[in-house]
């Protein structure tokens, strides 16, 4: 696999790193793949995925999001859906652009999916949308997360920070952009879903933490799409890291629904995988590296 390291512009001015991985002859005959990280995920953190689909024959683009973890501008206390919509849309906007094509194939992984089905149903640039325990309702995962439902409070009467997936967030970047938009409730997921002539998998687990499958099962019938297309998975919780098995076959499934046909996807050798994790990281450093400016260092 051959990646190649750049930087796009936001229309705000902000920094998204990215990374395109293609084939090392670069003669991908698969579809373009846009991945947008999950909560507290960088792009290394896809790196297996990435390698499977390019072994496929797809293209894929992955991003660090902003104000988040990895390399792209900010810092996660700052974190807000509508700055991960920002990055998203710069993104796609160069990879269509840049490859050519006016539809994309897409796949977000946790609350990635709360953006990345808005903008595929605005903007109509999505052939085929793979979530990996895509959030639908940001509200329950929110409570389910925080024990606190704070949407609705004063901003003021809000605390300095909570604690996402061990991480210090200041609520009051979530509690307003609600104000403008309303992409945390399971009403706009559906209205997204209801919007979208395509392919749309959601792989869930039944027992996520996160994501109630039930809340999943509802958006999907009210949106009128097949039932089918919500996949139970093996994985233990909302971290996927905790069943290698299972984790294995999620991979696979997510392969087979974004590259078709009826072979087989090709799985990396274990070797390949402790090798990637290991370059990638260096790659991290390379790109920061290079940049004229921004993060000195990657963060953890």
């Amino acid at each position: 696999m051959s990646t190649e390291c750049f930087d796009v512009t936001t229309n705000n001015g902000r920094t998204v790193a990215v990374w395109r991985d293609s084939p090392s002859d670069n003669a991908g005959t698969g579809p373009i793949v846009v991945m947008a990280p999950g909560f507290g995920q960088r792009m290394r953190s896809s790196g297996v995925l990435a390698l499977m689909l390019v072994y496929n024959g797809a293209t894929v683009y992955r991003f660090d999001a902003l104000d988040h973890v990895g390399i792209s501008d900010g810092e996660i206390v700052d974190y807000s859906v509508t700055e991960l919509m920002q990055a998203l849309t710069a993104v796609v906007d160069n990879v269509r652009k840049r490859e050519g094509v006016e539809t994309v194939s897409m796949v977000a992984t946790s609350l990635s999916a709360l953006p990345v089905l808005q903008f595929a149903a605005a903007n109509k640039c999505a052939d085929n949308i793979a979530l990996m325990l895509g959030v639908v309702n940001g509200r329950k995962t929110l409570l389910k997360v925080l024990d606190v439902d704070y949407l609705d409070w004063e901003l003021d009467d809000l605390p300095d920070r909570v604690h996402i997936d061990k991480h210090a967030v200041d609520p009051r970047p979530i509690v307003s952009e609600t104000r403008d938009v309303n992409w945390w409730e399971l009403s706009a997921t559906i209205d997204a879903l209801s919007q979208l002539n395509i392919p749309v998998r959601n792989f869930v687990a039944a027992d996520d933490d996160w994501v109630d499958i039930a809340d999943v099962r509802t958006a999907f019938e009210a949106a009128d799409l097949d039932q089918s297309n919500v996949i139970e998975v093996a994985v233990s919780g909302h971290a996927l890291l905790r069943n290698p098995v299972a984790l294995k076959q999620l991979l696979m499934d997510v392969t087979r629904s974004l590259i078709g046909g009826d072979d087989e996807p090709v799985m990396p050798s274990f070797e390949e995988i402790v090798a990637l994790r290991g370059s990638e990281r260096e790659l991290e450093r390379h790109h920061v590296a290079t940049r004229a400016g921004g993060r000195a260092e990657p963060t953890e």
